[in-house]
């Protein structure tokens, strides 16, 4: 019989499997524009024998429009401590109103044409399989409702299928 050791998620401190809820980037691009916006909600995993990448972002957010415009997107996890300044930097700021990116000085870079920021120590790339508005009654946890629907300002999960990973 084998003996399994328990792990704590917090103790998982690394890129994609971070438990923590630290912040990463999330970057989209239409071809003229390139936004970015710190998140900790999302994760990695399988769905219909591929592998995918799940994000959740306010319906709001203008990287959000960039995700829809493109089909496509990049996960991008920065050095939190040599960072720190740079992702609050990106919570406080909209990129419909500025380069946010340059003021976070920040660099993009591309991979097959999907933005990333080029700070990171990993990133991955993915191209959406999968949009969906998360819907308030469906949320079993009544007190998920509150956090997810302020207003009108609802969340919209994507399942995004892996096309790269990239480590530095």
């Amino acid at each position: 019989m084998h003996v399994f050791q328990p792990v704590d998620p917090v103790d998982v401190d690394e890129g994609p499997f971070n438990f923590s809820g630290k912040k990463f980037l999330i970057t989209a691009g239409d071809g003229d524009k390139v936004n970015t916006v710190a998140t900790s909600n999302g994760g990695v995993g399988q769905f219909s024998g591929r592998r995918v990448v799940f994000i959740v972002l306010r319906g709001k957010r203008y990287t959000r429009e960039l995700i829809d415009a493109s089909g496509e997107f990049s996960l991008s996890f920065l050095n939190h401590t040599e960072f720190r300044g740079a992702i609050k930097y990106l919570e406080a700021v909209s990129g419909r109103n500025e380069d946010k990116i340059g003021g976070a000085r920040l660099t993009v870079n591309y991979d097959e044409g999907i933005p990333f920021i080029d700070e990171a120590d990993n990133v991955i790339t993915a191209r959406v399989l999968y949009r969906q508005e998360l819907d308030k009654d469906c949320c079993k946890d009544l007190d998920m409702v509150d956090q997810f629907y302020q207003g009108d300002d609802y969340y919209i999960m994507y399942v995004g299928e892996i096309k790269k990973i990239m480590i530095r």
